[in-house]
Order: structure tokens, then sequence, then C-alpha cells
């Protein structure tokens, strides 16, 4: 919803009283922490945009990353494993080349690499694939990708009217206000989509290897098996030790001996049984009891990442918030000195203010007063907060802009804020290639302002930093934390 909403500024897909309404509605519930408080209002937010759209479902359905494919997949390895046959074909055991023992091989080199992640001090970068595992980085890329077709094919629930004249909300903006739901989504639920996958990993590993044991027994019930052996380069002496290293714990296990291969070399063969014992216990201790082990770790880490998502909004979003639900208008008054703003920029104080103190704020703005006019013949009114407007392109005077501030600071009642704005959007573009007169001109302005105990906010107010701003005018509130106290 932070998305949705500081995307559509205007409130076409999402009215501004529709806002309103759930910030109230979820704040009624005070005793909630501020984490509540926000999941009830987004809730709200969600069911209302989804009564007309179907993204947010699809979006929020979607980047739910790996949540839902544990059985699936599980099912999938398992079928899997059951319809492989790992005894070998034409019936017969053929003891050194048993295709469960490549993957037996293959798992203890994952096992391997995962110990060496966690106990050799190596460089961050050098296990990073491990950390975020490709598949995730992978479906990083693509989503950025389908987000730019996206918005063309929104379905729809029922019909909108949205946008000024009854205009339908533009692609576009869905488009961007998807984008930057990924940018912000990806990295707060990459850690957890991460343990997801390789929980996933390890549980498909395991389900893999539980399906290939049993289907060797299955076989083995129906059809009798031989064990056999050929090679051209190994002796059966070499063959009976290889096998006996490979096959020891298993046979420790199960209180027995690896039995000896020379009397079934090919075309000698033997009971396939013992041998069939033996490779599926090494599978149980090499592949099933780590992965096991593993699936229950990742398992743990998944729900305690789960509860413990590192989402953090910005102090601006929730003053935003806050301000929306102002029980009372807040009146701000803005005071331009010997200076005239154009219509655009005086607009734009007045959606940033709107958004400062809440869309029920009254603003007043007084005509330009004269250069040289006394603070005592200003006629201010008791609002919540003066914002005194000055032009970049005008010279600033301690004894004349300086003793005015001054004098309007020490008429503030208590809870009165005061803001000082230097607007720089006629200069800056009289001085597009002048820097260095553009920022000795703010130095001065900072000087004579900070004399007068205030902070000067410059601004272009033409432009459309919003955010930028908002923040430059609650840094420059004096007295420093008003906007807090308020609260």
């Amino acid at each position: 919803m932070r998305a949705v909403e500081e995307t559509d500024r205007a409130g076409r897909l999402l009215s501004h009283e529709s806002r309103r309404r759930a910030t109230a509605a979820a704040r009624t519930r005070r005793e909630a922490t501020l984490r509540e408080w926000l999941a009830e209002r987004a809730r709200r937010l969600v069911e209302e945009l989804g009564s007309e759209f179907d993204f947010p479902a699809q979006v929020m359905r979607w980047t739910n990353l790996g949540q839902g494919l544990l059985i699936p997949v599980l099912a999938v390895a398992l079928v899997l494993g059951l319809g492989t046959n790992a005894l070998g074909p034409e019936r017969r055991v053929h003891v050194l080349a048993v295709p469960l023992l490549g993957l037996i091989a293959w798992n203890l080199v994952i096992l391997a690499l995962i110990t060496l992640r966690r106990w050799l001090p190596l460089g961050a970068g050098a296990w990073r694939r491990f950390d975020t595992p490709r598949p995730l980085a992978w479906l990083q890329a693509l989503a950025r990708r389908l987000v730019k077709r996206f918005p063309d094919h929104l379905p729809r629930q029922g019909p909108v009217d949205r946008g000024q004249g009854g205009a339908e909300p533009e692609p576009e903006l869905l488009g961007r206000a998807l984008a930057r739901f990924l940018e912000d989504w990806f990295p707060i639920v990459a850690p957890l989509a991460a343990a997801r996958v390789r929980r996933l990993l390890h549980a498909s590993a395991l389900a893999l290897v539980v399906g290939v044991v049993a289907g060797m027994y299955v076989r083995g019930v129906a059809f009798e098996y031989r064990a056999t052996w050929e090679s051209t380069f190994l002796s059966g002496e070499v063959v009976d030790r290889v096998l006996g290293i490979i096959l020891a714990p298993a046979a420790a296990l199960l209180d027995t001996t690896v039995p000896s291969a020379a009397a079934i070399e090919r075309p000698g063969s033997g009971d396939a049984a013992p041998w069939i014992h033996l490779y599926a216990v090494t599978a149980a201790l090499a592949v099933a009891l780590p992965r096991a082990l593993l699936t229950a770790l990742e398992s743990v880490r998944c729900a305690r990442r789960r509860r413990r998502l590192k989402l953090t909004l910005p102090d601006l979003y929730l003053r935003r918030l806050a301000a929306a639900v102002e029980s009372s208008a807040t009146e701000v008054e803005i005071i331009p000195y010997s200076y005239r703003p154009v219509a655009r920029a005086v607009e734009s104080l007045r959606s940033l203010l709107a958004e400062l103190f809440g869309p029920r704020s009254e603003i007043r703005v007084r005509s330009p007063v004269e250069y040289g006019t006394e603070p005592a013949a200003f006629e201010l009114g008791g609002g919540r907060c003066r914002m005194v407007v000055f032009g970049l392109a005008q010279t600033p005077e301690t004894e004349v802009h300086g003793e005015l501030l001054a004098a309007l600071r020490e008429e503030l009642a208590d809870g009165q804020l005061m803001l000082v704005v230097v607007d720089g959007s006629v200069y800056r573009r009289r001085v597009a290639s002048g820097g260095a007169r553009l920022e000795e001109r703010q130095r001065t302005w900072n000087r004579v302002v900070a004399a007068a105990g205030l902070e000067a906010v410059h601004l272009d107010l033409l432009a459309e930093e919003t955010d930028a701003a908002l923040a430059l005018l609650i840094a420059g509130v004096w007295p420093p934390g008003g906007l807090d106290e308020s609260r």
C-alpha cells in the first residue's frame, strides 16, 4: 500500500478519502502496536483496491516467494525416486556402478560445500550464491521485466471511475507502483525466500533418496536381482578395499561385514540382498539423515524470519498517515515577503503543507508583504504554523530580513510553529550556469536566518521532489521537534 500511495499521489487508483477513512478506522485500535495498526490499515485499503482490481491479490501471491511449494515438490521428488531403477537394468545389481552411488556422491559434495561455508573464514562474496540462491535472483530479474508489461493486462473486478473526469487510471501509473513495490519488497523478503528455497532443496533431496531406496525394495520384492561387477582396470582386491571403505559405516550399523566381491565378478553373480541393505543404509546415513536435519534447521529459520521480517517504513510516510487523521483542521499561514511566487509555486507549497499537516489543514496564502513592512502591521492570525517565504533572488539583510524573522519568532504562542522557506526556482533558472553564485547566495541566506535563531529551508517550488522537500521542511521547523510533540 505504501508503494501505491506514494506513486498515486493524485488519488486516481485509491482516493484520498478512502485512505483517510482506513487510517482513522485502524487508528481507533490505539491499544494495538504500530505494526498491528499499519497492518490493519493496509488490509482495509487492499480490500478496497481489490474490489475494483484483481492485481493486489495476484501481486501478493506471486511475491510470497517459496510459500506453498514444499508439498508439491516433495511429491514430485518422491514419485521420481520411486520411478528410478536404481538397481540397474536386466535385474543385475552392478555393485561398482549402482545409480544410487552417484546420488550419494553428489549429496556428499553439496554437504561438504555447506560445511565449508559454515566453518571456513572465507569472504562473504565467495559464498553469496548460497545466501541468495540463484533461483531467487532469476525470479527478481524476471519480475522486473514482467512488471513493464503487466499493467496492460490488469483484470478488473468491476467498473472504475477514479481519474479526473471519469478517466481510467493510466497503465503507466500502475506499472510505477508495482515496480516500486518490487524494489522495496525483494530486499525485505529475500532472507526468508532464501531460507525457503534452501529448505525446498534439502527436503526434495531427502524425498528423492527415500523414493529411490523405497523403489529398490519394491523391485527387490517383486523380482529377483543378482549382484555382480566387472572392471577393465580394477582387480578384485582393489574392489573389496574400495567397497569396504564406502560401505563400512553401514556394515557396522547392521552388525555385519561387507561381502567379498571376488566371487561375484562377471560372469559370476551372487545374492543382491546384502548389497541392497548396505547401500540403503549408506544412503540413509550420507543423504537422508543430514538432509532431514538441514530441512528441520531451515524450517526453524523460515519460521523465525517470517515472524521477524525487517519491515521498516520511513518516518515521512508515518507522519503522512498521522497527519491524515488529525482530529481538527490545522491552520497554516503562508507569508510571502517582498516576493510574489508564481501560481505553480503556490500550489506546490499548498501540496507540501497538506502532506505535512494533513489534507484537512486550512492553508491561507497572504498577499505579498512589501519590503520594509514592520511585523506589527502584519495582522497575523493564530494558526498552527507560519511560513515566511522569500525569493532567493533577494539579497538578505540582517537589519531587515533578519530582524523581521526574529520578531516573528518571538511573537509565536505556545504550540505555534514557524518555517522559513527560500524559493530558488526563479533564481536557479536565471543563473543555470552559475552554480557558485547560487551556492554563495544560499550561504548568505543561511547566515541571516540562523542569526534570527531559525533555519532556512531552500526549495525549488517548480520541481517535483516531494519527499526531499518534505524532509527539508520537517528538519527546518521551529521549534525543533514541534511536529513530533503534536502527535
